[in-house]
């Protein structure tokens, strides 16, 4: 990577830049990073998970972590914390009169992304009602985004496959309907492949940008866009997930998905619907 690695970086970022070396590292350094070999799972988390989340969920500290990070290659930025403060106690918390009980672990056994699902749940919530959802592990994704919206929470961890974690609406909070984030994006194969079959072969464009050095992988796919019309597509070639450019996409009115082939090869797919 050309910048300095964070608390705060991303792991599908320092995935894409070395999938399997990433993946081996952190093993050996807690077995709870296993989740990432399974591609599902990976797919799910990677993308919402910095590395300072990713510590508090498998348990380890930031340092060791950006230890095994330096050894396979990286550079790390040496100003952060190596704390993460998410967690409230219980006692101070209010906790709601009654709980919408909705347990994720059969939607990700089906290789699913349980977001949607979750946040139906919590728009359903009535006044003075909680969540409870039901996971493998504490999602503190899910708990950033909520306590943007003004929610608070407390977890339970009753073994290695069951995490219980309450959501509550602080009284003060009006209810609002939460979305999904505007940096969400796919990167399960199903959709991924299901769309592309769904398009007409016609309608369909194939760029490779791999070989092309920094900005022109950009500036190639959009320079491409502009002319979608809907129902068009393009299908890039990339070494990677191209982060800076999903807002420019959106700007157009465009939706994308992505398929991890391997490591540094990633197919995308832009569409028009």
């Amino acid at each position: 990577m050309s910048k300095p690695i964070s608390d705060k970086t991303r792991i599908f970022e320092l995935l894409n830049y070395n999938k399997d070396g990433v993946i081996d590292a952190l093993v050996n350094l807690n077995k709870n990073f296993s989740k990432l070999k399974n591609p599902i799972l990976r797919n799910l988390l990677a993308r919402r998970v910095t590395i300072a989340d990713a510590c508090k969920i498998a348990g380890c500290t930031i340092s060791d972590f950006m230890e095994r990070m330096k050894q396979i290659g990286f550079s790390v930025d040496t100003d952060q914390s190596d704390e993460v403060q998410l967690s409230q106690p219980t006692s101070e918390i209010k906790k709601s009169d009654s709980y919408l009980e909705l347990d994720v672990r059969p939607i990700l056994a089906q290789d699913q992304d349980p977001l949607k699902a979750i946040l139906a749940s919590i728009n359903k919530l009535e006044e003075n009602q909680g969540l409870k959802l039901i996971n493998t592990f504490e999602p503190l994704p899910l708990i950033h985004l909520l306590a943007d919206k003004g929610f608070s929470h407390f977890v339970e961890t009753v073994d290695n496959n069951t995490v219980i974690t309450y959501f509550n609406r602080a009284p003060s909070v009006e209810k609002e309907i939460i979305s999904l984030p505007t940096d969400e994006f796919t990167v399960n194969e199903g959709p991924f492949d299901n769309l592309l079959a769904a398009i007409a072969p016609a309608k369909i464009k194939y760029l490779d940008v791999r070989q092309l050095e920094m900005p022109k992988p950009m500036l190639s796919i959009l320079e491409q866009t502009q002319h979608l019309a809907i129902g068009d597509a393009l299908f890039v070639y990339h070494k990677k997930i191209p982060v800076y450019l999903l807002p420019e996409l959106e700007k157009q009115g465009l939706k994308y998905l992505f398929k991890d082939v391997s490591t540094g090869n990633v197919n995308m797919l832009i569409y028009k619907p």
